[in-house]
């Protein structure tokens, strides 16, 4: 398959119980650029003195002389503070000070480390928004602080709302539907939990489709009509446009058609063509059609492992990608999402005329539905696709996750990495991750299931290479075997929350004016 990769990517505070005095004067600095400086000193005082003792603001260490410490805000605003003997700053450091005390013109400060701020804030933000300090609105805060979420008072609410309504989700998958502005609901977080355990392959909801099928519309079905309108509007597509059906001679083992010509030679069933001259689509239809066919042969027939392999066809030629419609790039990809949706619809409209309430294929059809809507929210902040696709000999399954989300795309950033994940019958499991950085400069590294499959994709990365390098990138490749489940992408932690929680060791960061 030809991928054009262009369509892809175009500190230590010791505090203890010292405290630093904050200098209220505002002519603080000397330099020419004092008016400057003593606009940001103002602003930084004006923010100061309408704190009051326990509240926290976050800044870092701009200067330091002598004991005399310069300390910008998050605003830009600046403050001078003198600090106490023992007090270790150092310049370049992110620190969150707590108010000690704000009264007779005289500010004292403190700084305050990680896990005591982080009990600050939970503390400050339960109090803002009127909740009780219990171990589950604990838990609660301390979810949002290590997905970077904000701990004001409606997205505590909300966290508390959905956590009472859906008791069986978790704290986690709440909190990351709310960040990634998908609506929190049954049917969403059912969604993101089968995501999370990579249960929510819509090749597998094929599958259950298919079965559905075979069991609610052609085991002991007494009007074979149903089962041919189905298909019938399988191929209908999108905007009037009929999906082409594939020839029987070419998605059909030699094997299949032999024995279908036999059992239609022992019913006495002669058809119109040749089963290696039509379509599966039409070979179906006329297999329906034919009134010289009694229900007994019939059923003999659509029992048979020969029609569950016409059936898979048809499965293949309305819900599948081909490698051409990959190539094509994002558009392709999304108007086989639209398709296979018009799919689902119409063949619960069939379903729906013929008064067939058909459970398992209507659960299989509801279940694809939700899977594509998933996506279609989760599309709006990030990049994920699942490519379920055809070969000419041979069916895959790919995944592409860009781990750069939209926003920062839209910024044009020089830095984008996606992973693709490939399930291929030859090929196996197969992470390819792929980092595009300077513009122009391509990394990628191969994670398979075994030496031969790395001794194999070595052989042949050459071809990769000179693609990409006569597209105008450098190139760099590497390649290892999976270790164990740990070289696996984890969709919650490394996709979901790749750009959410703060790095180890990181502040916590409190607007107290939020």
């Amino acid at each position: 398959m030809n991928i054009n990769m262009s369509d892809f990517f175009k500190n230590n505070i010791s505090s203890g119980s010292h405290t630093t005095d904050v200098n209220v004067s505002e002519n603080v600095s000397h330099e020419s650029s004092s008016g400057s400086n003593n606009a940001v000193q103002a602003a930084g005082m004006k923010i100061l003195n309408s704190l009051m003792s326990g509240d926290t603001f976050t800044g870092y260490v701009s200067q330091l002389n002598g004991d005399n410490a310069y300390i910008t805000m998050n605003n830009g605003a600046q403050i001078q503070a003198k600090l106490m003997q023992g007090a270790l700053i150092n310049i370049g450091q992110n620190v969150t000070f707590m108010v000690e005390d704000n009264s007779d013109n005289k500010i004292s400060i403190k700084p305050v480390l990680a896990n005591e701020q982080q009990a600050v804030l939970i503390d400050k933000a339960l109090e803002a928004a009127g909740l009780g300090a219990t171990d589950d609105n604990i838990n609660i805060v301390k979810e949002l602080l290590g997905l970077g979420m904000p701990v004001d008072a409606q997205t505590l609410g909300n966290m508390v709302k959905y956590s009472m309504k859906f008791p069986e989700a978790s704290l986690n998958t709440v909190a990351n539907l709310m960040r990634i502005e998908i609506p929190v609901n049954e049917q969403n977080i059912r969604e993101f939990q089968m995501y999370g355990q990579f249960n929510g392959h819509i090749e597998n909801l094929l599958s259950d489709m298919e079965n559905g099928i075979v069991n609610d519309l052609l085991k002991n079905n007494q009007d074979i009509m149903d089962f041919k309108n189905v298909i019938t509007g399988m191929y209908e597509g999108l905007d009037g446009e009929t999906v082409n059906s594939s020839s029987a001679c070419d998605v059909l083992s030699q094997q299949t058609i032999d024995e279908l010509n036999n059992m239609l030679s022992d019913s006495g069933v002669k058809l119109n063509n040749d089963i290696s001259e039509t379509s599966v689509k039409e070979l179906i239809n006329q297999l329906a059609e034919n009134n010289s066919l009694n229900s007994d042969n019939f059923q003999k027939i659509i029992n048979s492992g020969s029609f569950r392999e016409i059936l898979h066809a048809v499965i293949n030629d309305t819900m599948k990608l081909t490698p051409k419609d990959i190539q094509e790039g994002e558009e392709a990809v999304s108007s086989y999402y639209k398709r296979i949706r018009k799919n689902v619809e119409n063949i619960e409209n069939s379903l729906k005329s013929a008064g067939n309430s058909a459970p398992e294929l209507s659960k299989s059809l509801s279940d694809i539905k939700s899977n594509i809507d998933f996506m279609n929210d989760l599309n709006k902040n990030m990049t994920y696709f699942q490519m379920p696709v055809k070969f000419s000999e041979s069916e895959g399954n790919g995944e592409l996750y860009v781990f750069t989300n939209k926003k920062n795309l839209a910024r044009k950033t020089d830095n984008i990495s996606a992973m693709l994940h490939l399930d291929m019958d030859n090929l196996k499991s197969m992470d390819i991750y792929v980092n595009l950085s300077g513009g122009n400069n391509v990394s990628t590294n191969f994670v398979l299931e075994t030496e031969e499959l790395l001794d194999f994709v070595y052989q042949h990365i050459d071809r990769l290479n000179a693609r990409l390098e006569k597209l105008g990138y450098n190139t760099h490749f590497e390649m290892k075997v999976a270790a164990d489940s740990s070289d696996r992408l984890d969709f919650v932690k490394d996709f979901i929350e790749a750009e959410a929680r703060p790095a180890a060791g990181g502040q916590y960061i409190f607007d107290a004016k939020a």
